[in-house]
């Protein structure tokens, strides 16, 4: 072998020796080996028996660019040429070197070319595993020299002895490691064991026996066991010395007092009594007889000399074991001691059964028999107790209620009674029916169901709760509101009447204080004196305003007395207390409705005078339009004062509106013309930091009083502004239109369905409080503080609204604003374009008579009608009107008389010219009277009516239309 060949080898040696896994060695032999023969592929085939179904490729390695598995440990299928292959291989001990068109494991032949394959092919025979085969491979036809051929054969044996070694460690080390396990695992279980026995709460005892076991200490102890008398303690403790105390737990010392094991177990004759003694011995001789178990219940001493009692468990330890003995002392002083209060506890039960004041009765579940009753359950029946024993539940009880006892009685064996207790009736010997309250508890003994029942008389009960529910009758019928509390202030009853008053629940106030219903209104010294009265025993009356649950306020008038025990001290309060809200409030609406009524009687006198006032600056400024020619600035002028007086009438017409004083008057009207006529008398009377804005969006035309429709406006921007005050805020009123669906309509109250004109008022402040949202349409009801608003506002709109066939409907969010919606239905739209400046006036003829006490007024007329062509007598005096008429009454056509005159009203002097002349017609003019209108002129006789302040075309018009009557003459004619 040449030395390159020996250098070689010594590098396959030193890397198979440097690797100490079994798998490692193999795999870098094949690596090594395809590098110093370098061929295409080197592998190992595992295993190399014939008879197996199938090998694996377990290493292998190949050149680049050569065919190579996709992995490791690759099942290879043993076929029968494979078979034959390994057969022929196996049978030959060294190399073989081998040609074929093939590889063993590889092909990679083009088609239609021929491949020659060289390859060298060892067995390795293992000692410690099955046989490996071990190849090279090349693709080309190669000469193999001797040297490789002898190189191969080492490298294969010393790949082989590196292997074997490797596995005989592998497996002493898993010998090792399984030693290792199972020695670990015995000292587990040791430490378990020593852990149970020492840790466990029963005082554990390990015995050594091997004494009992030889046949001649057998013999010679037999004779001291033998006896039942306490044995004598030397003898015994000489027989128990063959018993040898291994090891006691940690409960031991601690039961027995012990501060250590050495000196309990020099101390066990002290803690033995006689009926140890003998429980010793007995323990003994079962150990002689061979028995394993041994159980008995005795009694120890503490090294302290406390008494304990215990019991004994004595057991032999089986197989190899059987010298061992293990003793588990139980202490069971405890449960001794509780029997004896049992017992104690059921002497007690008897003599509670023989002394009880209520009759007690137990039956059988089952059966519904009584089995055992006390004496006073004789008493209660008439029937000795021997009688009871043996009755049914039920014969107790009237026939008529055994269906209802049955069921009560089940009722309590199955734990579902209504109530703790149940009124029922007891039937005495005698016949006589007594009330009895009776209450049930059940208990099973051994298996039987036992059912104590007890009953209690309720005669004396009954009688008093007879004169009680009387006087609580009275109470929870009464129509005032009664409070009871105790010494403390604490809410202990109420009454119904109570809770309908303060919108409480009798659940939700007993337990608190009347605190809880203070409204903030009252001043501390009210209830300051309030107590100081009451506690010094006195009756205490006065009125509080008090808060409801839902937060509205309330007067209530109350009466409060204190109620003493029969030691004199105070143990309640009762309170008698009655709601004078709606008294108060009937009280306001009387007093609101003197000064609506002052304010009428006002308003009427005001308009009075003002309407006169009115028609004269009226009357002279539409007389000096109608001269003034082409003066633009003058007739400009002139219509402003035209207007603003127009304007001023207006305004009376509305005070007389509020005070009810003039009718409505329903007329179609452009509803935008009022919201803007509105809202400039507004803008006037807000602040600067309130911004007013108007979104016109519809000119529909309403059928509406203008006067009442400019009265909403007012009153709800006036609301809105209200709810702004101290703020900076915008109100924007907004006029459009919509279409109201059916279930729309409903909702709002019963609409028709169709068209309507929306009016909008919406603001930025306070909003409304939800528990307020459904009163704000009520009469008199206000948020406000007393004496800032009256409360009749929005009611006064609801009404207008729903007078005018429309609806009203709020929107608020507390804090952020709010917003009102009107709707009204639309009117058919007229020609509201007819406007008349500086129109003649219509030219007529005839003698008028003029009457009013203000002098401008009937400068103002005369003027008038002289223009238009008429004749005129005037006069300040009704009186001197009435000669003038009688003087003149053949040539008069017509008498214009004032209604409010000093000497002789309007009416008055019409009356007396109607008695001599009916003829002449009376045209009356006011400008208020609570006796005349509009439409009881007619009524009255008079042939026209005119309302101050009266412009010179309605004066001029009004006498030509009646002239034109009497005459009996078309107008269109003249």
């Amino acid at each position: 072998m040449s030395n390159l060949t020996i250098q070689q080898l010594k590098v396959v040696s030193s890397i198979i020796s440097g690797q100490n896994d079994a798998d490692a060695i193999m795999k870098t032999a094949v690596q090594a080996a395809r590098k110093i023969f370098s061929v295409d592929n080197t592998w190992l085939l595992y295993p190399c028996t014939a008879n197996t179904p199938t090998c694996r490729l377990k290493f292998f390695s190949c050149r680049r660019n050569m065919p190579c598995f996709d992995r490791l440990d690759k099942p290879v299928k043993v076929d029968q040429p494979l078979q034959n292959f390994i057969r022929m291989v196996r049978n030959r001990r060294k190399v073989t070197a081998y040609k074929s068109s093939k590889c063993l494991i590889f092909s990679n032949c083009h088609p239609g070319r021929t491949c020659s394959y060289s390859q060298l092919l060892m067995v390795l025979r293992m000692q410690h595993d099955r046989s490996w085969l071990f190849g090279i491979c090349d693709k080309s036809t190669r000469q193999w020299s001797q040297d490789e051929l002898d190189f191969f054969q080492l490298i294969g044996e010393r790949l082989q002895h590196s292997y074997d070694a490797a596995k005989l460690r592998e497996t002493v080390q898993r010998d090792i490691a399984k030693r290792q396990k199972i020695e670990a695992e015995i000292i587990r279980s040791e430490q378990r064991f020593r852990s149970l026995f020492q840790n466990t709460s029963i005082s554990q005892w390990m015995l050594d026996v091997p004494g009992l076991r030889q046949q001649a200490v057998r013999n010679e102890i037999s004779a001291i066991l033998q006896t039942d008398m306490v044995p004598d303690p030397v003898k015994l403790w000489h027989a128990a010395g063959l018993v040898r105390i291994i090891d006691v737990n940690a409960v031991t010392l601690e039961l027995f007092e012990a501060h250590d094991k050495a000196y309990l177990l020099s101390s066990l004759q002290s803690i033995l009594t006689d009926n140890a003694l003998l429980t010793l011995q007995r323990g003994l001789r079962a150990l002689l007889r061979g028995k394993t178990h041994f159980t008995e219940e005795t009694d120890l001493l503490t090294l302290s000399g406390k008494s304990i009692v215990v019991i004994l468990n004595v057991d032999v330890l089986p197989g190899p074991d059987s010298h061992m003995v293990l003793i588990s002392v139980a202490d069971i002083t405890a449960r001794k001691r509780i029997e004896e209060e049992l017992f104690d506890s059921r002497e007690q039960y008897r003599l509670l059964m023989e002394n009880f004041s209520d009759a007690i009765f137990l039956y059988d579940a089952e059966s519904e028999v009584i089995f055992e009753a006390n004496p006073k359950a004789a008493e209660l029946t008439g029937r000795p107790v021997d009688k009871l024993i043996g009755l049914k539940q039920h014969e107790l009880h009237p026939p008529e209620e055994y269906a209802l006892h049955k069921k009560l009685f089940r009722s309590h064996v199955e734990g579902k009674s209504d109530t703790p207790a149940t009124d029922v009736t007891l039937l005495h010997q005698s016949g006589a029916r007594i009330p009895v309250q009776i209450s049930a508890s059940r208990t099973t003994i051994k298996g039987r169901t036992i059912i104590q029942r007890i009953y209690h008389d309720m005669r004396k009960r009954v009688k008093d709760e007879e004169q009680r529910r009387l006087l609580a009758t009275a109470i929870e019928q009464s129509a005032e509101s009664v409070v009871i509390t105790n010494p403390k202030g604490q809410i202990k009853y109420v009454n119904p009447a109570y809770e309908r008053t303060t919108g409480y629940k009798r659940e939700e106030v007993i337990g608190k204080s009347p605190g809880l219903f203070k409204s903030g209104k009252m001043e501390a010294y009210h209830y300051k004196l309030l107590w100081d009265t009451i506690t010094a025993g006195k009756v205490w009356r006065g009125k509080m305003i008090n808060r409801k649950k839902d937060g509205s306020l309330f007067t209530e008038e109350q009466t409060i007395a204190p109620v003493k025990n029969t030691h004199g001290k105070i143990s309640h309060y009762v309170a008698v207390k009655r709601d004078i809200t709606r008294q108060n409030q009937l009280k306001n609406i009387v007093r609101q409705t003197q000064k609506m009524q002052a304010i009428g009687t006002l308003a009427g006198g005001i308009a009075h005078d003002f309407n006169n006032i009115l028609t004269a600056i009226l009357g002279f400024a539409e007389l000096s339009a109608l001269q003034c020619g082409e003066n633009e600035i003058l007739k400009s002028n002139l219509s402003e004062i035209i207007t603003a007086s127009e304007r001023a009438g207006q305004l009376i017409k509305q005070i007389l509106t509020f005070s009810r004083q003039t009718e409505k008057n329903i007329s179609s009207l452009r509803i935008d013309l009022i919201v803007k006529e509105a809202l400039r008398l507004l803008r006037a009377s807000l602040p600067t930091n309130i911004e007013l804005s108007i979104d016109i969006r519809s000119r529909e035309m309403v059928r509406a009083d203008p006067t009442q429709i400019h009265q909403v406006v007012m009153n709800l921007c006036m609301n809105s502004f209200q709810s702004l005050e101290h703020e900076n805020g915008w109100i924007r009123v907004t006029l459009d239109s919509r279409y109201v669906t059916p279930p729309e309509g409903i909702a709002l109250g019963n609409l028709p369905a169709g068209e309507y004109v929306l009016l909008k008022v919406e603001d930025n402040g306070q909003g409304i409080a939800r528990e307020h949202i459904n009163r704000i349409f009520e009469p008199y009801f206000t948020t406000k503080k007393k004496n800032e608003g009256t409360g009749l506002g929005l009611s006064v709109v609801h009404g207008i609204i729903q007078d005018h066939r429309g609806a009203i409907e709020v929107d608020s969010i507390p804090g952020k604003g709010t917003c009102f919606t009107v709707y009204l239905p639309p009117a058919k739209t007229v020609d509201s374009s007819k406007v008349s400046e500086n129109k003649e006036l219509k030219k007529g003829e005839g003698r008028i008579l003029l009457v009013d006490d203000e002098q401008q007024i009937v400068d103002y007329e005369v003027q008038v009608l002289e223009k238009a062509g008429y004749v005129t007598y005037s006069t300040t005096s009704s009186t001197e009107a009435l000669d003038i008429f009688n003087r003149q009454k053949q040539k008069m056509d017509l008498i214009i008389t004032d209604m409010a005159m000093p000497e002789m009203t309007g009416l008055q002097l019409f009356e007396k010219i109607r008695k001599d002349c009916k003829e002449v017609p009376v045209i009356l003019c006011s400008g208020y009277s609570e006796h005349v209108s509009a439409q009881s002129s007619l009524e009255l006789g008079l042939d026209g009516y005119l309302a101050k302040p009266f412009t010179a075309e309605q004066l001029v018009d009004e006498v030509h239309r009646i002239l034109v009557e009497k005459k009996g003459k078309n107008p269109l004619a003249n």
